[in-house]
């Protein structure tokens, strides 16, 4: 290896977890498109105080939850006690009937419909 420093050639190893933490945004982007992300509940759930968006991927059958948890955007006392459930299912994004029912039960399995 000091012979290859001497003439100014360094060998540079690449290892496949290095590849793949290279790749990783490539698929990520890949699969949102194959498996896109519908969105199928969104709102302040009861007792919290931070919006949640709940999402179902088809292909892979997964749910996902995304908390929005920013300084400033924390749910507005003007919408009353964080007592009450304002999660509200949304219909724009595709999202079938038994999707909703689903996210529903989800939803007051884990008390967050609760008063």
């Amino acid at each position: 290896m000091d012979a290859q420093h001497s003439r100014g050639q360094i060998m540079h190893k690449t290892y496949s977890g290095q590849s793949l933490t290279l790749l990783d945004p490539l698929l990520s982007r890949l699969l949102s498109i194959v498996d896109p992300k519908i969105e199928v509940m969104s709102g302040y759930p009861a007792n919290c105080s931070v919006w949640l968006t709940v999402y179902y991927q088809r292909k892979s059958r997964q749910w996902s939850y995304e908390w929005y948890d920013r300084v400033g955007y924390h749910r507005p006392t003007e919408l009353g006690s964080s007592m009450e459930c304002l999660m509200r299912e949304v219909s724009d994004r595709g999202a079938s009937h038994q999707e909703h029912l689903i996210a529903r039960r989800a939803m007051a399995e884990s008390v967050f419909f609760e008063a």
